[in-house]
């Protein structure tokens, strides 16, 4: 059943490149996952070891014999792109500049990010910094495609509107190397009735008018410890939260989401995976 819930969606999750990035397509692999998410580089430090040849095609080979694709790179919490302090822009810009790197180089086709936040600035001025910053790192000739994750709206972070994102989006020079991520979690939290079949659809419309279905590029599938509105972003696993197996049920059963990527970013990581796979199980309706 895990074999053939895997073939019918795109579900991966974050797992661990301890011991050699080279190694995450087999972690990925015991789950009969298809694609997944990693980290390139300590996502709490600023300093990246230099990705090994040796490493780089052996993760490539891996992938390949394996069967993944569409994987993301999640980028690190540190980089605030809205921030308007000289020296930590520097530093971030910087930062992110070596994110995008490292993803093209891996062959790696997303690469996902926090917005950022506000802090100490309006709303206003964190959105324009953003635009700014990602129109400073942006390469015409970049192959990864960068995924803006919609945010809880916890403190004054960016991006927990559609409508917040696509200003964002219309800022952006280089359209076509950037779209959304949606975190099922922090879309709850946000306010978006996304638990009812009628509050999903209507949702899902809001998100097409607003910014169009075909930027919609990858999916963070959690459950949330909070409730809808929350505005706090608290990942649970699969049908253990708020949103529970009927709102989880809405995007795992929506057809035109099937080759889309389905990242789990639960909190147990891949000691959960089992239990959140038996849990999607459930819901899933498998054409025999």
């Amino acid at each position: 059943m895990v074999k053939k819930l895997t073939e019918v969606i795109l579900l991966g999750g974050h797992v661990s490149t301890s011991g050699g990035i080279y190694r995450s397509p087999e972690r990925a692999n015991v789950f009969s996952f298809r694609t997944y998410q990693i980290f390139t580089k300590s996502q709490m430090q600023w300093k990246a070891k230099d990705l090994e040849n040796e490493d780089v095609e052996k993760f490539k080979s891996t992938n390949g014999q394996h069967g993944m694709g569409k994987i993301m790179v999640h980028a690190s919490y540190l980089l605030n792109m809205c921030t308007s302090k000289p020296d930590l822009r520097e530093k971030v810009l910087d930062a992110f500049s070596i994110e995008i790197s490292r993803t093209d180089r891996l062959c790696i086709d997303y690469l996902t990010f926090h917005p950022g936040s506000a802090s100490g600035i309006s709303e206003k001025e964190g959105i324009s910094n953003l635009i700014d910053n990602m129109n400073q790192v942006i390469r015409p000739d970049q192959k990864c495609t960068i995924l803006m994750e919609i945010s809880a709206g916890q403190g004054n972070t960016i991006g927990h509107t559609f409508e917040e994102l696509a200003e964002i989006m219309d800022g952006i020079e280089e359209k076509s190397k950037v779209a959304i991520c949606m975190d099922t979690c922090h879309t709850w939290a946000a306010g978006y009735d996304i638990r009812t079949p009628e509050g999903y659809a209507e949702t899902m419309d809001t998100f097409k008018s607003v910014l169009g279905l075909e930027k919609l590029k990858g999916f963070h599938l959690n459950d949330s410890k909070k409730g809808r509105g929350s505005r706090v972003d608290r990942h649970e696993q699969i049908g253990m939260g708020t949103l529970g197996l009927e709102g989880i049920s809405n995007f795992v059963n929506d057809i035109r989401f099937r080759d889309v990527p389905m990242i789990l970013e639960t909190p147990k990581g891949e000691e959960g995976y089992g239990q959140d796979i038996e849990n999607i199980s459930k819901i899933i309706r498998i054409d025999e």
